[in-house]
């Protein structure tokens, strides 16, 4: 299904969206809130609200931003609630896919500001375009290209830097 078929549909293409992307949804949960079990629950809600919105939601680009939208406010709303600490990411929960290579990639993306360490994982984790990551973060597409080439300048130099002194 192309996630531009999920605007203003019936109950089994929702379904199907909801099937394609909970995983990605699940992820950006936990990445910013650290606990499983939270996670699920605001993935539930994110897709509950997302669904409920289908009246109300107007197509404006790809659905797919709109959800990460929705979860990006409700883990703020929980952050807001709790105050955690720093929520360390769990690499394996990241991309089961990229090997460390010899070195921490989790720990060099940590080191990173909050924004950049956001337009990457929406980039990179999640599949999300410049101009979706601009609308979601409420900054210029300019804004973003800046910030995400100043990011992996910065994570290019920290992993040359390594691989020289392994050797």
């Amino acid at each position: 299904m192309d996630q531009s078929d999920c605007g203003n549909t019936g109950s089994a293409e929702a379904a199907r969206f909801a099937e394609l992307h909970y995983d990605d949804v699940f992820r950006y949960c936990y990445r910013h809130i650290g606990s499983r079990e939270d996670a699920q629950d605001l993935t539930q809600e994110t897709f509950l609200r997302f669904v409920r919105s289908g009246s109300r939601y107007t197509e404006r680009g790809k659905p797919l931003a709109y959800l990460y939208t929705i979860a990006r406010n409700l883990c703020a709303d929980r952050h807001r609630m709790q105050k955690p600490g720093t929520v360390e990411l769990d690499e394996r929960i990241a991309d089961p896919h990229v090997e460390s290579e010899g070195f921490e990639l989790a720990e060099m993306i940590s080191r990173l500001p909050e924004t950049d360490k956001e337009i990457i994982a929406l980039k990179y984790d999640q599949g999300l375009s410049i101009i979706e990551i601009a609308a979601l973060l409420g900054l210029s597409r300019f804004a973003v290209s800046r910030k995400l080439a100043k990011a992996l300048a910065a994570l290019k130099r920290w992993i040359e830097d390594a691989e020289q002194n392994r050797e």
